[in-house]
């Protein structure tokens, strides 16, 4: 398989969570960031978290991508309430699917809270094997020529324990949630030595340009942002000292 060069993530990227149903698209894609991931979405609607994925997709299918050196479109994938470890490779196999023409990357969300169970010892099993299935949706989607970069995201703490497997199936990008606190990018350099994944992403806290310069110089590719979004608007981007383009 031909992995994606990920060439947007020289730039601060903007988290999942902004916008789950693409309403905001053109605003957030002129912003400047790298790249800003949509969702995290489900196939089907679930009140009161996401309007599921036909409407997102609907919504930047309509959008002109032609321009050069344009702003990554990511999408994350989640789950709906009532997955179970056994259901977790369908959802996303069917939403890798469906996102497949607008997407840049897709991005497998172990992150949020009511995902994050599926990372637990007991599921452990299930878990490798929807990875490895996912991946090998991906090699069948590729044939067609469109390549879209593979991610995962998940906390930081738990991301070690699923490095062989990620590596394996030739996953693109980890984007590790790091604490608020603590030795936060001592731990992340330690994560970068021990694998050989293109890119690992920061996210968490990731507030000033001392902060970005940390997360690049622990190893990190690329860098997200959330809270400092929801709290400034665009002038994030300022405040990391990046410049608006």
């Amino acid at each position: 398989m031909t992995q994606v060069a990920l060439s947007w993530l020289s730039r601060p990227g903007l988290a999942g969570g902004i916008d789950k149903d693409g309403s905001r698209a053109v605003e957030l894609l002129g912003l400047g960031f790298g790249s800003v991931e949509f969702g995290s979405v489900t196939m089907q609607a679930v009140a009161g978290a996401n309007a599921g994925m036909a409407v997102l997709v609907e919504r930047l299918s309509q959008l002109d991508r032609s321009a050069p050196g344009r702003t990554a479109i990511g999408i994350g994938l989640g789950q709906p309430p009532e997955a179970t470890a056994e259901t977790l490779v369908d959802e996303w196999k069917a939403g890798l699917a469906a996102v497949w023409p607008v997407a840049d990357y897709v991005s497998l969300n172990l992150s949020a809270k009511a995902n994050q169970r599926f990372l637990a010892p007991e599921h452990r099993t299930s878990l490798v094997a929807a990875l490895h299935s996912v991946a090998s949706c991906r090699d069948r989607l590729a044939e067609a020529g469109r390549n879209v970069a593979l991610a995962v995201k998940m906390p930081l703490r738990e991301a070690a324990s699923l490095l062989e497997t990620l590596t394996e199936c030739h996953f693109d990008q980890l984007t590790v949630v790091l604490p608020d606190s603590g030795e936060r990018f001592p731990a992340l350099a330690r994560l970068v030595a021990t694998t050989a994944l293109p890119a690992i992403v920061a996210i968490g806290s990731i507030r000033s340009p001392a902060d970005v310069a940390d997360a690049r110089a622990a190893g990190a590719a690329g860098v997200q942002v959330h809270r400092l979004f929801v709290e400034q608007g665009a002038n994030c981007l300022a405040e990391l000292g990046e410049a608006v383009v």
